[in-house]
């Protein structure tokens, strides 16, 4: 402390440093032993400085080794649009996941790889142009994937006239014992679910191929991806050897946000059909991997609207109905030009699932954020329903209401004996009658009400039911890791256990497949014996 008194130790210890340096002066050695490290050829600078120095030398050997391993890790081989070849015409995005994306790019160039993810493909393209693989693209082996799963597989081509045929035959099928032995089904074991990774991120679409030849699984996911899974049934090759490494999948980006829906079209399977949340609508077909740009449904802002659903037509299958995640309902004819189109508005907030009566066919049900379920009569219009704050939309007339406690995310009619299922938030599963006339409130003609934990979160997709086409039997997705089908009286027919929780469900239409997608991409295959 300043102006303290120096102890006795501490003036003797100044008295001893004052005499040391005077003998030094004297003898002329100060320095000397700086002088002694430069004859010997050591720096002098002092270690703090020369820490620095080796911490900015090492970090240097590091960024130089982190620079040369991602050139390492990059793909051998990329498609044309990671080239920075353009399409003819088009523009288009590279067909990787984020982590591909992060790993490509310097620092630097984040910012504009993230503006290229957000670009959406845009026009008519082919497969091979936006597919990534690592060991490249064989346009004529993807060919000779996907041909098997053309239009011959059908006689007609109508898809529709198969699946009436078949719901003809199961219509009296009312035995609960035949039913649970005809969906005592068995887990594909040919490859683990957790090998089977259809897509990169989480499951929000599901497609079964109604080819009952081979077996396609189609998927698509939270970034846009769609993904194609040609399944194997025999773990060995044509000469006896296990050849398979893994799954024979292939991934290719669409869109910029989830995959809505996929469907095939009813008069010819050979081309699916795909839209997203978006906005877009576009076709792939399997005979020539060619995607067609349909439309980008549009606000009177030419803002984006996301397609929550759709479903063809029962009385025209190249008509399409189609709800929007901002609560509004349009049809449009494929077959021609897609022009203005006209909306309804059928809510004012998100409708998550729609379906059609096939007996009615006039007649579509909707399940809504707004905690109702609502069937309408298409054939009527209503100009400014009194229930809606926008008072520029025209609406449909309103058949039946049912008010949930909570928000309702599915609706599904069975294909003969006229039930409607739904659920949602409330955790429960219902069944309505909708045969006859119906009642304004249709919680009057309720059937049963099942317990089901529909708690999904934020990593989990929304669980819906679903009735197969072809057989008044649905299924949901059970949180508690497994797949649940019921038929229409409520009746529990199979609890598919599987290791995590099998969110998104794909029916086959015409055999007892059934195939569930979870949140990390993977996928379950149920079949029968």
């Amino acid at each position: 402390m300043a102006g303290a008194e120096l102890t006795d130790f501490q003036k003797k210890r100044l008295e001893n440093i004052k005499r040391n340096n005077d003998l030094l002066k004297k003898l002329q050695l100060q320095g000397a032993a700086n002088n002694i490290k430069r004859e010997a050829g050591v720096d002098t600078v002092n270690r703090h400085d020369e820490r620095l120095k080796k911490k900015k030398k090492i970090a240097a050997v590091k960024k130089k080794n982190d620079d040369a391993n991602k050139k390492v890790s990059m793909p051998t081989r990329r498609s044309r649009r990671l080239m920075g070849q353009k399409l003819e015409d088009e523009k288009g995005i590279p067909n990787v996941s984020d982590t591909q994306l992060m790993k490509m790019g310097k620092a630097q160039d984040l910012e504009s790889l993230e503006e290229v993810k957000e670009t959406p493909v845009i026009g008519d393209v082919k497969l091979s142009d936006l597919i990534k693989t690592e060991d490249g693209v064989d346009e004529e082996e993807l060919l000779s994937k996907f041909k098997q799963f053309s239009n011959k597989n059908f006689s007609s081509g109508d898809f529709f006239d198969i699946i009436r045929k078949r719901q003809n035959e199961n219509s009296d099928d009312t035995n609960l014992e035949k039913q649970q032995n005809a969906f005592d089904l068995e887990l594909y074991d040919v490859f683990q679910p957790n090998e089977i990774k259809i897509t990169y991120e989480r499951i929000s679409a599901m497609f079964f191929h109604p080819s009952t030849e081979k077996k396609l699984i189609v998927a698509g996911d939270t970034s846009g991806t769609i993904g194609l899974w040609n399944v194997r049934d025999d773990p060995l090759a044509e000469n006896g050897e296990d050849d398979m490494v893994e799954p024979d999948i292939t991934k290719v980006k669409f869109f910029t946000k989830n995959v809505g829906k996929i469907e095939c079209f009813p008069t010819d399977t050979s081309t699916l059909l795909t839209t997203s949340y978006d906005g877009s609508i576009r076709t792939l077909n399997l005979n020539n991997l060619k995607s067609a740009d349909i439309t980008t449904l549009r606000n009177q802002y030419e803002d984006p609207m996301g397609v929550s659903d759709c479903q063809f037509s029962y009385e025209n299958p190249n008509v399409l109905y189609i709800t929007t995640l901002g609560g509004e309902f349009t049809q449009l004819d494929l077959r021609a030009k897609p022009s203005e189109m006209k909306y309804w508005r059928l809510s004012d907030k998100k409708i998550g699932s729609m379906a059609i009566n096939p007996q009615r066919p006039y007649e579509i049900a909707t399940g809504s954020l707004d905690r109702t379920l609502r069937i309408w009569d298409v054939r009527k219009t209503v100009v400014t329903p009194e229930w809606s704050q926008y008072e520029d939309y025209d609406s449909h007339d309103i058949v039946s209401t049912f008010d949930s406690r909570l928000s309702v995310s599915a609706v599904s009619y069975s294909p003969t004996d006229g039930t409607l299922v739904c659920n949602g938030y409330d955790d429960t599963i219902r069944l309505f009658d909708v045969n006859g006339t119906l009642p304004e409130d249709l919680d009057t003609n309720s059937k049963i009400v099942l317990k089901h934990n529909c708690q999904s979160g934020r990593w989990t997709s929304i669980l819906k039911a679903r009735f197969k086409p072809d057989q008044n039997v649905f299924a949901i997705a059970n949180m508690s890791r497994a797949i649940d089908i019921y038929n229409s009286e409520g009746q529990q027919l199979a609890h598919l256990a599987t290791a995590t929780v099998p969110a998104v469900l794909g029916w086959h239409p015409l055999q007892n497949w059934i195939a569930g997608g979870n949140s990390s991409g993977k996928v379950f295959l149920f079949t029968d014996k």
